[in-house]
């Protein structure tokens, strides 16, 4: 095969392999609630045949989302070191290319000092602790 027709394809497998995968995933969590109604119909049927107390629906408990922590400092690291370096590599063989990779270094710089000033109060009240500073209690 031609390199250009292998170059194609690997798109459009890859979209396919997920529009597969997200349908299946939705097909699977489909037929699982199903069954579990099923499931509550056929008990409650069966109670109120022998005449007892009908059990009380389950309540549906959803896993609790995580606690994501700001990541100001990751994001202004990467973005800051991988703008210097693609100054540095830019700046080797084009002459008012290198330019370009201040962008991302500038914007690394944005996100670093908003995480000095602002992001390490933003992170200890996701977690829940007290800002810096300020006294717990009465």
């Amino acid at each position: 095969m031609d390199v250009g027709v292998i170059g194609v394809f690997v798109p459009i497998v890859a979209i396919v392999c997920g529009v597969v995968v997200a349908v299946a995933w939705i097909y699977a969590s489909h037929r699982q609630r199903m069954q579990r109604a099923d499931f509550r119909h056929r008990e409650r049927l069966a109670a109120i045949e022998k005449g007892l107390e009908l059990p009380p629906d389950p309540i549906e408990v959803s896993p609790p989302t995580p606690i994501r922590r700001p990541r100001h400092l990751l994001r202004g690291l990467v973005l800051l070191f991988g703008g210097v370096a693609l100054t540095v590599a830019l700046g080797q063989d084009h002459e008012e290319a290198y330019l370009f990779g201040l962008l991302p270094a500038a914007i690394g710089l944005a996100y670093l000092l908003y995480y000095f000033v602002e992001g390490r109060r933003e992170s200890q009240r996701a977690l829940g602790d007290p800002p810096a500073g300020t006294s717990s209690g009465s």
